[in-house]
């Protein structure tokens, strides 16, 4: 599917409504923006009432972690950077 949008003033793009609706994207939504060679991409970001609990299980440690957060994060930073790269 192709839509042409134009970008407005500082730079602020309008995601039409089609595209909102096929991908769940409301207001207050994260999207990451990437450069994928000469292209830009706009990828939905998931978000959970409870990330860690959404993530319980994905992280496998043999010692204690004392910041399970910031392990996750840096999981999901490395697996993003692996599926897009």
């Amino acid at each position: 599917m192709t839509i042409d949008v134009v970008i407005g003033k500082e730079g602020r793009l309008v995601l039409p409504k089609k595209i909102r609706d096929k991908y769940g994207v409301k207001e207050g939504d994260r999207i990451l923006v990437r450069e994928f060679g000469a292209q830009i991409l706009l990828i939905p970001v998931d978000r959970y009432d409870k990330p860690t609990k959404a993530l319980h299980g994905s992280v496998m440690t043999r010692k204690r972690i004392d910041e399970p957060k910031e392990v996750a994060r840096e999981y999901m930073r490395r697996k993003l950077a692996e599926e897009f790269a």
